[in-house]
């Protein structure tokens, strides 16, 4: 069966071949061309030859964008990168295409599906390049933001922040939090700003930053986040700082709010240690 399958994916990209090509009267025929190259990646994926299956999809993928069918352009060379990501475990290979794909769906003003080719790229990447996933990550969050879709996409903003926060990119963590709380507050929603700014004060300390932690909570208490426990459990966090108090902060992170917290925030609240502290492990 498989070697019948090649046999018919090598007809199909015959005909697309011939389907390009333009003589005296004839111009290349690129609709024709690139369904006759998504037939034979197809074929070549029944035959389970992936490599040759990414390459028709590529080529399927040229011939309808010169077709002027952008949407169907996007929509093969994703195909392709899904292959070199799950079939072929080639991240690097398969996060080109994704990006590929996403500048197609960007320029069929599809901007969810262009980010989204952003963070399957960046998923893909994870295992293989930490910063080039975060890259990805972050330019999903910034194209989210541009199209004034952020309110959309909390998740893959969460997903960036989880990624830096487990490879102590604090900084760059810190950045995506302050752009996180522009959403909510935008949304006007008063529950994920409050998570946000207890996300942000705690970043602050890991990173030994105590100073424009207390600046933040000043700022963040003009708000109605005054009033929550989140703001309390803030509190009693930089009085913990202050004082020396290992104690008194470890008290603090068992309290169910910073249990509510995403993951990788709630990890990082319960490996805090006050200046002065050796480090211990902790469950």
């Amino acid at each position: 069966m498989e070697g019948s399958k090649i046999r018919e994916a090598v007809q199909f990209l015959t005909a697309g071949d011939k389907a390009t090509q333009k003589g005296w009267f004839k111009k290349p025929e690129w609709d024709v061309a690139g369904q006759n190259y998504e037939k034979a990646a197809s074929c070549f994926k029944a035959a389970r030859s992936y490599d040759q299956a990414i390459q028709a999809y590529q080529k399927a993928s040229d011939a309808l964008f010169k077709s002027d069918s952008i949407y169907m352009a996007a929509k093969t060379i994703e195909s392709a990168a899904n292959l070199a990501a799950q079939q072929l475990k080639q991240p690097e290979r398969a996060a080109e295409m994704y990006k590929k794909a996403s500048d197609l769906y960007q320029a069929h003003m599809a901007p969810d599906r262009a980010g989204e080719m952003l963070e399957k790229g960046a998923r893909a990447l994870e295992p293989a390049d930490v910063d080039g996933a975060i890259e990805l990550y972050v330019a999903a969050c910034a194209l989210f933001e541009s199209e004034d879709r952020g309110k959309f996409a909390v998740d893959t903003f969460k997903r960036t922040i989880a990624l830096m926060i487990k490879h102590k990119r604090y900084d760059s963590a810190i950045d995506i939090l302050h752009r996180l709380f522009t959403i909510y507050q935008n949304a006007s929603n008063q529950q994920g700003l409050n998570k946000t700014c207890l996300s942000l004060i705690i970043t602050l300390l890991a990173a030994e930053d105590e100073v424009e932690a207390k600046k933040q909570f000043q700022l963040f208490c003009l708000q109605a986040f005054v009033q929550s426990e989140e703001s309390a459990i803030a509190s009693s966090l930089l009085d913990a700082f202050e004082q020396g108090d290992q104690e008194l902060l470890e008290q603090t992170v068992r309290r169910q709010a910073v249990t509510f917290l995403d993951n990788g925030i709630a990890k990082l609240a319960r490996g805090l240690q006050v200046p002065g502290k050796s480090d211990k492990s902790r469950t």
